[in-house]
């Protein structure tokens, strides 16, 4: 039976890991530079099926390498979002035992549709084999991945592989976002702060000479394009929360991007605007007012930039 598990190095290249803000200035595909490059493993594996199908290979015998390689096997859309320096990227990946071709890996988006890819941070403080692997990449593009001898050692061991054998791994690249909310922006309601943001993307806000609404209530001042969220899903998100004394309280902006988790587990934790996120777009910002009693009013200004 196939491991279910994400990877130790798939975790390490998730999310939590310091990541700052970028610019949503989009670069064209042939500006963007890999750190990975073709090789004779990655060139020489044959993967069966098309994006989106169940991986299969057939990788070449007694073929040794020094280096971890990376071939873009099926290209994407030309048009899409490169995911360059800090990106969020979402993929269906599996992982095989190169001289078998044995499965070690394989993620449940690629037989449920319904399951959310997983996702990968692009970013040069926090780079690994599997975000570097989709470093340039676009929605639609099937990469082959083959790990070095000391990374195919340490994956093949995290997934149960015996012996020495190389590790290959098919990665589709299922979305490709900015660490920002982007789309049509929207004007607040009376009685909200103001919010602004910089050529980068950051967020600030601007209180109101007034007490602040009572209740919680939440409106969208950017709105994303993307699926809605559901209750069920764990959100990637950006976080700047601002009492209404203007002291600030959370800035993910500074501190690396957020895992909100679904609205039943995040209860427990105290993170009480995660409700209001439910039904929004993808790729949408989100501004909350908390103001249940007593002298903690605050403003959360949460952009959405992915589920998991």
């Amino acid at each position: 039976m196939l491991r279910r598990i994400i990877p130790a190095t798939a975790a390490a290249a998730l999310l939590l890991a310091g990541v700052t803000g970028c610019s949503a200035q989009q670069s064209q595909a042939s500006d963007c530079k890999t750190t990975l490059q073709p090789g004779a493993l990655s060139d020489g594996t044959t993967v069966l099926g098309s994006f989106g199908d169940v991986p299969e290979i057939s990788a070449p015998e007694d073929l040794e390498i020094l280096s971890t390689q990376r071939t873009v096997v099926e290209h994407g859309d030309s048009d899409g979002y490169v995911a360059e320096e800090q990106s969020l990227v979402g993929v269906n990946m599996a992982f095989f035992d190169a001289a078998t071709g044995d499965a070690l890996f394989q993620s449940e988006g690629f037989t449920d549709p319904s399951q959310p890819p997983q996702p990968l941070l692009v970013a040069e403080e926090t780079a690994n084999p599997l975000s570097e692997a989709v470093r340039c990449s676009v929605p639609g593009d099937r990469i082959v991945l083959a790990l070095s001898p000391e990374e195919s050692t340490q994956l093949g061991g995290q997934l149960g592989a015996t012996g020495a054998d190389a590790v290959v791994g098919v990665v589709d690249v299922v979305s490709t976002a900015p660490t920002v909310a982007e789309g049509s922006k929207r004007g607040l309601p009376n009685g909200f702060p103001a919010v602004v943001t910089d050529e980068e993307g950051r967020v600030g806000v601007v209180l109101p000479p007034t007490e602040a609404p009572a209740g919680t209530t939440s409106a969208v001042r950017i709105a994303g394009e993307g699926a809605e969220v559901t209750a069920d899903d764990n959100v990637i998100a950006q976080v700047l929360a601002v009492g209404w004394d203007g002291m600030e309280q959370e800035n993910t902006w500074d501190t690396g991007l957020k895992l909100l988790y679904t609205e039943a587990d995040i209860a427990q934790s105290g993170v009480t605007y995660r409700a209001e996120l439910t039904g929004k777009p993808i790729g949408s910002q989100v501004v909350v007012v908390e103001n249940e009693g007593g002298a903690n009013a605050r403003v959360v200004v949460v952009d959405i930039l992915g589920v998991s």
